[in-house]
């Protein structure tokens, strides 16, 4: 199976990294410092799920080298989606599937209005993974799961064959038949938390132990299953409940990546987050005052500082 990495940084490699060495063809679309590097030394990955080094990768700036791909796995961050999906184009086929994995519920949609409904199944990931050199992955925890279906939930022989692909190469790929529940779910973990400890500047551990930000982090939550309900997301009863427990289980010292990004100036994706929500409770006329203050307090660092 030829599979193109599309925004190879942390995410990409990680998984991108466990398919070749399972003897997939894999090309990562990269930029930078870390291109250079996977081109000229390949690239280490450190993981608690087993390291491995691969001394000589495919990789590439320019998506016109690559050629007309099986699978598009694209990972790239939520601002850069519709450049990317710009610069698809040459290793699209009729057959290929694209699978978005960005934060957010809006993705799916972005690759469908720039390329198409075709090729377009839905995915999201569970990874924690950066890159910490130039050609040098770190895997902070056991946890490396990817999820993708299509859209109308039938069980298509592509993307079972990719997620075979992925149980091959030794991560978590599930097959869903109701893939945009999953990535409402994710996104109301997400939406959940980031906001949350970004404007306190504090970890998952001391969210959850200040009874003042526990009690704004459980009204974030119930903001973005609101919004959810209001366009027809049918989720399960305890989804509040359940998303306060699953932090629980999070190494208390972990800082979620939109806090990451605020402190070492970089873009963030709160447009995408927050943001969404404010707009989609505009749209269905659901109140959402804790994400409407987040989203413009965090705007102004929403390009980096």
């Amino acid at each position: 199976m030829r599979i193109a990495i599309m925004g190879a940084g942390g995410v990409g490699t990680y998984f991108g990294a466990r398919l070749a060495a399972a003897g997939e063809e894999v090309i990562f679309i990269a930029r930078g410092r870390h291109l250079e590097a996977l081109q000229a030394q390949g690239l280490s990955l450190q993981s608690p799920q087993g390291d491995l080094t691969l001394e000589n990768v495919t990789a590439t700036e320019d998506p016109k080298n690559v050629g007309v791909v099986d699978v598009v796995l694209v990972t790239v961050k939520l601002y850069s989606l519709e450049e990317a999906c710009r610069a698809m184009g040459p290793i699209i086929g009729p057959e290929t599937m694209i699978v978005p994995v960005q934060n957010g519920v809006s993705a799916a949609d972005i690759v469908k209005s720039e390329l198409g409904d075709e090729n377009v199944v839905g995915g999201l990931v569970f990874v924690a993974s950066f890159v910490v050199a130039p050609g040098k992955i770190e895997h902070k925890t056991e946890l490396h799961q990817l999820v993708c279906g299509e859209i109308d939930g039938t069980r298509s022989d592509r993307v079972l064959a990719f997620c075979r692909a992925g149980q091959n190469a030794g991560f978590d790929a599930i097959v869903s038949e109701n893939i945009e529940l999953e990535i409402w779910k994710k996104f109301v973990n997400l939406a959940g938390m980031s906001p949350v400890t970004a404007l306190s500047r504090q970890t998952i551990g001391a969210v959850q132990a200040d009874p003042d930000l526990r009690e704004i982090f459980r009204q974030s939550i119930s903001e973005a299953v609101a919004i959810g309900q209001a366009g027809g997301v049918e989720f399960p009863p305890d989804i509040v409940e359940a998303t306060v427990a699953w932090f629980t289980k999070v190494d208390p010292n972990t800082k979620n990546s939109m806090l990451l990004d605020l402190e070492a100036g970089k873009r963030m994706e709160n447009e995408w987050i927050s943001g969404e929500i404010v707009r989609l409770g505009r749209k269905y006329g659901v109140n959402t005052p804790f994400h409407d203050v987040a989203y413009a307090m965090l705007k102004p660092f929403a390009n980096g500082m």
